[in-house]
């Protein structure tokens, strides 16, 4: 069966974040690691953008992945690179030239460093709604109870005196997807751990669903862990719902 993986965690919430130059007012470079990807940092100017994260000298977090999302960078030349010094840097990945302005995604085997960055060549007017740095949490999707998916619609039907309808669309549809996952006592308590940094889960985080989809998503309820005595395992009822 497959799996699904989440990535709980963003170290730039939790290190010394530089971008360079002078944000918009009003489009803050908190925006960037906010999990919010409709709120956007901006910066009305024409210039190279280092996105440049300091997680200290202790306890800093692994990093197997990078997100981006909501951003103009088509077109530009980019990096995502690690350092242990500040001064000396080193790719995480191969440096790329952005062709379109869709979501971002680069993964990596998981490293440990104190300094990440992630470079835009020249460019007029960015912006970006977020820069997710995280590390992979994996787990087995029960193959006894597959996972669904649906969509929650934000629209109105209205229907006229007459019997007709009118429908009123808000905005877009957001996925919802559920699944079970299964867990020996390791895999419990990795679960627990990547729970923990959810803050009693309130902060939405990034899925990688059985499709290989990455998003961003929230708890729609707290799972419950369903104990088997007779071979040591547990399941858990995990429901997601897309963030936009």
């Amino acid at each position: 069966m497959s799996d699904i993986i989440i990535y709980p965690y963003n170290v730039l919430e939790d290190s010394t974040v530089t971008v360079t130059g002078t944000a918009d007012t009003g489009y803050p470079e908190s925006r960037l690691y906010d999990r919010h990807i409709s709120y956007l940092w901006k910066d009305t100017v024409t210039e190279a953008k280092t996105f440049h994260a300091d997680q200290g000298a202790d306890d800093n977090k692994a990093i197997g992945a990078l997100f981006i999302e909501q951003h103009n960078f088509s077109g530009e030349d980019m990096t995502f690179e690690y350092s242990t010094n500040d001064s000396d840097w080193s790719d995480a990945v191969s440096g790329w030239t952005q062709n379109d302005n869709d979501q971002i995604v680069k993964t990596l085997t998981a490293l440990t460093k104190r300094y990440w960055r992630v470079t835009v060549t020249s460019m007029e007017n960015p912006y970006c709604g977020e820069i997710y740095m995280s590390n992979a949490y994996t787990f087995e999707i029960f193959a006894g109870q597959p996972p669904s998916l649906t969509y929650a619609v934000n629209l109105q039907h209205n229907r006229t005196v007459g019997g007709t309808e009118r429908t009123t669309l808000f905005g877009d549809k957001r996925r919802q997807y559920t699944c079970t996952i299964l867990v020996d006592s390791t895999g419990l308590t990795s679960f627990r751990d990547a729970m923990d940094y959810l803050n009693d889960y309130s902060r939405p985080f990034y899925i990688k669903d059985h499709d290989a989809n990455y998003w961003l998503a929230r708890l729609m309820e707290t799972p419950v862990e369903q104990y088997n005595a007779r071979n040591n395992l547990t399941t858990i009822n995990l429901s997601f719902i897309e963030m936009i």
